[in-house]
């Protein structure tokens, strides 16, 4: 199915073998930047986007030489209800304790059944709609000690920009039942 380990030698190997020249070229991964810690903030008609002072994708893609193409999914978080962690303190506490040890974390959620609509761990059946930005040419860097730091941020600046961008132009085509707009947090 084409999965591979999001580690930074995985990315890497990825990005820079195979393809049209043997070196990379033509190949795409897509990483869910936010994770496990974004996974427990997943509420429906709500974005919130664990996504500050995540770099490494950023590093990797100078590295590589990939570009950068931002892709916001639609109603993802509506898909399943999930235990709300500032409602439960004791089940956040013991999640966290999970990600830090082992590093991922098992949200506490549920859907539909296959034969119910009540319970059950199928999603339920709502639209799931996937935008894809613009993409962000990168320049390549492959010595990592020569990145510049203020290169990297203004990578990151339009990657967010752009993240932003595609939430103001289908938020009202999208997310009509929305309680809040795009946060972008940590």
């Amino acid at each position: 199915m084409g999965l591979a380990s999001v580690s930074r030698e995985s990315c890497e190997n990825l990005l820079s073998k195979g393809g049209a020249d043997g070196e990379g070229m033509g190949r795409a991964i897509t990483i869910v930047i936010g994770g496990a810690r974004e996974s427990l903030d997943a509420l429906p008609h709500t974005l919130r986007l664990v996504l500050k002072c995540r770099k490494g994708f950023i590093k990797l893609a100078i590295r590589t030489g990939a570009d950068l193409v931002p892709v916001l999914a639609f109603g993802e978080n509506d898909l399943y209800e999930q235990v709300r962690s500032d409602q439960h303190p004791v089940i956040h506490k013991f999640q966290m304790l999970i990600k830090r040890t082992m590093g991922f974390t098992i949200p506490l959620f549920h859907a539909r059944g296959v034969f119910n609509y009540d319970v059950g761990l199928m999603p339920y059946r709502r639209p799931l709609n996937i935008v894809v930005g613009r993409p962000i040419q990168v320049v390549q860097q492959r010595d990592r000690d020569k990145i510049d730091e203020t290169y990297i941020d203004n990578l990151h600046d339009k990657y967010i920009q752009e993240l932003r961008r595609l939430w103001e132009q289908y938020k009202d085509v999208f997310a009509k039942d929305r309680i809040s707009e795009i946060e972008i947090v940590a």
